[in-house]
């Protein structure tokens, strides 16, 4: 007969072979995340348990587990949701598993069978239970190759979740632990189950309201898996839903989990906060909800929430990760694709993106996302080439994010005030004529925009992988007595050395061979495999000879393009 639950907060320590006893049947709610530990983690589990034991340590703490009662029993025994302590568990519960099919003696398999799953017993009112209940969608999998007598020894499948191949990694880790080359370390084994269970402590803490298991969730870690930002919010918005529509809304953030990553979930949020607040953050992206978001707009929390970031979340990952465009032109489609992941993988700030995929989801037009995406390159790279401040910067981007809200049509935000660069001219010609433009941090990004323009005419996509340097053909330290001295003068040199129109780009495999050598060889050790990737260099193909008058030709000719481009 189940007892009422208890509100109070109940701190114990308990043995391993205790809290994994038949008094405990453990659930992994709703708001957690999957299962996360990495490889590192779970080897230095393993390595700081078997330490331990090898130095005699009488006891060894394995950390807090923050417990919230479901339902509990007169004798206490009773289902409790894992609210920290989670990867934990669970790592630990595939290290019995491993144990248990690796061990040969019948008593120790049996022992551990029993701290994974508990078979029916009506005379003790007792139904079938496992000990851990992992997140549904993972559930079968747990169940065949963890708890289930020899499933680390099963063949898996191929097609699995993160969570589950970081399952698969630790049950691969465990297994090794316990071979030298191909031989069963027995005596290991048997220590280690023994040390594991009678030596190996927790500390649990126990509650009986959801209010207290939150305020414990929002400020404990896991050992090595700080709570995200994410983490928090999914726990606070699921905690407002009825239980009738729990699944269905744990389901569509778990998808959006998986589909994101946990890293690209994370920046998201931040993105919808600037949008929602339009300020700097001056607290955590939880807190900022929690005081700004949420508390100005109660209705917001809960399924309005989760509905809202799925709608963001489609944007993102189609707009932004992806950078596909579906409009009617082609040409227009490949023009946005290269503009898009240029932007997205070299420019070191991603203030942009909140407003791109605000207007996005704002107006939602295929036809005019790339016209705005221009607007929008144009207005951060000239801020960026001035040299405005972090703070300038947020600034600008709040406001962009305003004139959307304010805007009744399109025409409306692409010709607004915000977006004019023409003012910029003169801080922009200054900055990309600099005589050290090859020591700014936008001289790569405005190389690879001068590539990318001269390629937009061509409806084959263009995107920038792997390394990319930037090379100067009048080097840097020419030869004693080269033609380069020769061709040059030391002020000359000075002068031009590091100014946009002496540099090209390079992979570094073609960069460290072409090196000091004279111009017409670096002109074949470019091409000696094909022409270069890069169209901004084959148009050195037209030079040559290279002398003070060919690479100031040539500065002219690319910083007018640039002008072009940004004012």
């Amino acid at each position: 007969m189940a007892t009422m639950l208890d509100t109070k907060i109940e701190a114990k320590e308990i043995l391993f072979k205790d809290l994994f006893g038949s008094r405990f049947a453990f659930k992994i709610p709703g708001y957690q995340r999957q299962y996360s530990w990495e490889k590192d983690q779970q080897d230095q589990l393993f390595e700081d348990i078997k330490e331990a034991m090898n130095d005699e340590e009488d006891s060894y703490f394995l950390g807090s587990v923050i417990l919230q009662v479901i339902s509990q029993k007169s004798d206490e025994s009773g289902v409790y949701d894992v609210v920290d302590g989670q990867q934990r568990i669970t790592t630990l519960t595939i290290l019995l598993a491993v144990m248990r099919d690796l061990v040969s003696v019948p008593g120790a398999k049996r022992v551990l069978q029993s701290k994974m799953y508990q078979e029916a017993n009506p005379y003790e009112d007792k139904p079938e239970t496992v000990r851990l209940r992992v997140r549904d969608r993972d559930y079968s999998f747990f169940k065949k190759h963890i708890l289930e007598e020899g499933g680390t020894l099963l063949q898996m499948d191929k097609n699995l979740t993160e969570s589950q191949q970081r399952m698969k990694q630790a049950i691969t880790i465990f297994q090794s632990k316990f071979y030298n080359s191909s031989e069963l370390n027995e005596e290991l084994l048997d220590k280690m189950i023994q040390f594991i269970l009678n030596r190996c402590m927790f500390v649990y803490v126990k509650t009986g309201t959801f209010t207290s298991a939150f305020r414990l969730f929002s400020i404990l870690n896991d050992r090595g898996m700080p709570l995200s930002n994410a983490d928090l919010l999914k726990s606070a918005n699921l905690g407002e839903i009825a239980d009738t529509e729990l699944n269905h809304y744990q389901n569509l953030w778990e998808t959006m989990e998986e589909e994101l990553g946990r890293e690209e979930l994370e920046k998201l949020l931040a993105f919808i906060r600037l949008i929602y607040v339009k300020e700097k953050a001056k607290k955590t992206i939880q807190e900022e909800y929690e005081q700004k978001v949420f508390s100005q707009h109660p209705g917001l929390k809960g399924k309005k929430f989760i509905e809202y970031v799925k709608g963001f979340s489609a944007i993102y990952t189609d707009k932004i990760l992806n950078a596909e465009l579906r409009s009617s032109n082609t040409e227009t489609n490949v023009q946005y694709y290269g503009l898009l992941t240029l932007m997205r993988d070299f420019i070191p700030t991603a203030d942009w993106v909140p407003v791109f995929i605000h207007f996005m989801k704002t107006f939602n037009d295929e036809e005019v996302a790339y016209s705005f995406l221009q607007v929008l390159e144009k207005k951060f790279v000239s801020s960026w080439i001035k040299g405005i401040t972090p703070t300038a910067r947020i600034t600008e981007t709040v406001k962009m994010i305003q004139v959307i809200d304010q805007a009744q049509s399109v025409g409306e935000v692409l010709n607004d005030t915000i977006f004019d660069t023409t003012k910029d001219h003169e801080a922009v010609q200054f900055n990309i004529n600099a005589y050290d433009f090859y020591k700014k941090k936008f001289a790569k990004y405005l190389l690879l925009r001068l590539d990318i323009s001269l390629s937009e005419n061509s409806n084959i996509r263009k995107a920038y992988a792997g390394v990319i340097s930037v090379e100067h053909i009048l080097p840097q330290n020419p030869p004693k007595g080269s033609k380069w001295e020769q061709g040059f003068t030391e002020a000359e040199r000075k002068n031009w050395t590091h100014k946009l129109g002496n540099l090209v780009l390079l992979s570094r495999k073609k960069n460290s061979s072409a090196n000091n050598r004279e111009f017409h060889i670096k002109l074949e050790r470019y091409f000696a495999n094909g022409m270069t990737d890069f169209e901004l260099t084959k148009e050195l193909k037209t030079f040559h000879q290279w002398t003070v008058d060919e690479c100031e030709g040539r500065h002219q000719s690319l910083v007018d393009k640039l002008l072009h481009l940004y004012t």
